[in-house]
């Protein structure tokens, strides 16, 4: 199997995990209890050692394979907006994942965090860390969308079904930019107040002692 086949068959096993914790994050338009609710129902699932394995290996072997892809595009030449369309979201969705692997460790193993909504809210609680995740959580949720997107269209296109390509392409990117940006609003308080526990405005003073909570 090509690491191309290999990437989009591992996508659809990741994707189940993706679209739950996408839900999680919109559930957050109800509140930060609704949040940590939903999260915890679903933890039973993919917190179980061997689903969590699994879901943490697929991540893993995801943004390895998107690597490759990328460099391999790179070097062959990248030819059509739509290939750089789809190279560019990829790439954006290869970082965004990777870092977000690297904070879940160190929240969970290095400070012993529970990484609830108290986790992603917290470095959209102020300046400096706003500067850096606001773009990095819309974007990272957006690009992932453009990505799938662009394969559709790719898919419908090569079907010759030029009118469904657009319309699909247009659609999930809508509809991703939506979802990015109320994901953003509900981490930055726009729907109700947030408090940061006092172990998350230490968390954050571990990176940046002058943060004042």
């Amino acid at each position: 199997m090509t690491a191309r086949r290999l990437h989009r068959f591992n996508s659809l096993f990741l994707a189940i995990f993706i679209v739950a914790h996408i839900a999680t994050h919109l559930s957050g338009l109800w509140g930060i209890e609704t949040y940590n609710a939903v999260q915890n129902g679903l933890r039973i699932i993919y917190r179980y050692p061997p689903v969590e394995i699994m879901v943490l290996a697929s991540a893993a072997f995801q943004a390895l394979l998107g690597a490759k892809l990328l460099i391999s595009a790179i070097r062959r030449g990248v030819v059509g907006i739509w290939h750089w369309i789809q190279i560019t979201s990829g790439a954006i969705f290869l970082i965004f994942l990777l870092e977000h692997l690297i904070a879940l460790g160190f929240a969970r193993l290095t400070f012993g965090l529970d990484t609830n909504f108290y986790w992603p809210a917290s470095v959209m609680s102020g300046p400096p860390f706003t500067y850096y995740f606001v773009p990095y959580y819309f974007l990272g949720v957006l690009s992932l969308f453009v990505h799938v997107g662009v394969a559709l269209r790719f898919t419908l296109v090569d079907r010759g079904k030029f009118k469904a390509a657009k319309i699909i392409f247009w659609t999930i990117t809508l509809l991703g930019t939506a979802i990015s940006g109320l994901i953003v609003s509900t981490l930055l308080g726009a729907f109700f107040e947030i408090n940061l526990p006092t172990e998350w405005v230490k968390y954050l003073r571990a990176f940046y002692p002058a943060y004042d909570g």
